[in-house]
């Protein structure tokens, strides 16, 4: 059961890179007075935010709770990308997404980082190798999910 749940972190872990590229044409179209640096800020504000929170997080996982600080990061992952659905300003979108990048930066070292603590030897190695799987596994099914629910214009690409 631990394996699972390690890999199901790994999962969630190269996602937020997905966001937005998705709509990234149609931009214009939903906010028609978004000015070309507002669109440039909610593509990369959220990757620059992952690395101070990157950092923060490995170095709070040494000293801290692990696993509450998986569900802050989790929380505030999901709740973010959840809220996006609900937005319709571009800086409240440009807000939501700097949180989705805390949140992955808060993530995303734990996924290895619990891949360490629990597993040792030529075991450990294989899971790292699995994790590396399914993370490119997930954004290959969630480009593969996003391209067809574009081409039958049937969902947003935030779901």
């Amino acid at each position: 059961m631990t394996v699972l749940a390690i890999w199901s972190v790994s999962a969630v872990v190269s996602l937020p890179g997905l966001a937005i590229s998705p709509i990234l044409g149609d931009l214009n179209k939903v906010f028609p007075r978004a000015t070309d640096l507002e669109i440039q800020m909610l593509t990369s504000l959220p990757s620059v935010l992952i690395i101070p929170f990157m950092l923060l997080a490995g170095r709070l996982s040494v000293t801290g709770n692990k696993f509450k600080l998986l569900v802050v990061g989790l929380a505030v992952f999901f709740l973010s990308g959840f809220a996006c659905l609900f937005i319709n300003q571009m800086w409240l979108l440009i807000l939501v997404s700097c949180l989705t990048g805390i949140g992955a930066g808060i993530i995303i070292p734990l996924s290895t980082g619990y891949i360490v603590d629990y597993f040792t030897g030529d075991y450990r190695i294989r899971q790292l190798g699995y994790s590396s799987s399914i993370n490119n596994l997930t954004l290959v099914l969630a480009l593969s999910f996003w391209t067809f629910s574009l081409l039958m214009s049937l969902a947003s690409p935030f779901i």
